[in-house]
């Protein structure tokens, strides 16, 4: 999932306790770990989902909206039908997310939010910043639709790692196929208006390489994603 690059957050939740009065001293140390002391991301919701799940929906809602809303803006600047065409696909993204929201019943952040508009302050800020970025050049813009991708794929393999959810774990691993195949479009677009190879600038240079010859952008890679801490490379930006 895209966030500032320059904000690391650790993915640790704090641990919640639950006070169970008049139990013995012996049934506290075989079951207090399990029933004391219960991680916030393992517990369930009203929605049925652990507090991880729903956090990842809320985000990812947004994320690809917010990579739809960058190509639509850059489409309108630079006039490349690669633009228009991945924005298509990235507004398909964002509505099956919609959908589980509304299969989970969760609140859907990006209601009455227009292009350019986000609830989450973090992605508003890269927004904005993204759209900076691609303004200066055409070539520019090409390498930020590549950042958005490769930060797309690393966040879309850390959730997998997280959620056993198979509603989710199908549409992560169906936007994770696309983001590869997107990749490659940036790639290949940069490289006919520059001459020039493209390098990665998030995901190592192996993972990207990988990709990039038609590999699984499913594979192990870095897998931390943005939200994560991962790693910033070449073309830079802020995630």
């Amino acid at each position: 999932m895209l966030a500032n690059t320059n904000s690391q957050t650790t993915g640790k939740r704090l641990m919640n306790r639950k006070s169970l009065l008049g139990l013995g001293l012996a049934l506290f140390f075989i079951v207090g770990l399990v029933v004391w002391v219960q991680p916030a991301s393992a517990q369930t919701t009203s929605s049925g989902l652990t507090t991880a799940d729903v956090d990842s929906l809320l985000y990812m809602r947004e994320e690809e909206k917010l990579a739809h809303d960058v190509y639509v803006t850059l489409y309108n600047l630079w006039g490349a039908p690669l633009f228009n065409n991945i924005a298509a696909s990235e507004q398909n993204h964002t509505e099956m997310v919609l959908a589980l929201l509304n299969q989970y019943g969760l609140a859907d952040p990006a209601a009455g939010n227009g292009v350019g508009e986000f609830t989450n302050s973090e992605l508003q800020a890269l927004y904005d910043d993204l759209v900076s970025q691609g303004s200066q050049s055409y070539e520019a813009a090409l390498l930020v639709g590549g950042l958005i991708e490769e930060v797309d794929i690393a966040d879309l393999r850390a959730e997998l790692e997280t959620t056993n959810v198979a509603a989710i774990q199908q549409v992560y691993q169906s936007l994770l196929s696309a983001s590869g195949n997107h990749l490659n479009g940036f790639a290949n677009a940069y490289e006919n208006a520059t001459g020039n190879a493209y390098t990665a600038q998030w995901l190592s240079d192996a993972d990207v390489a990988a990709i990039l010859s038609g590999g699984n952008s499913s594979g192990n890679g870095n897998s931390r994603g943005a939200r994560g801490g991962g790693r910033q490379g070449n073309g830079g930006g802020r995630r």
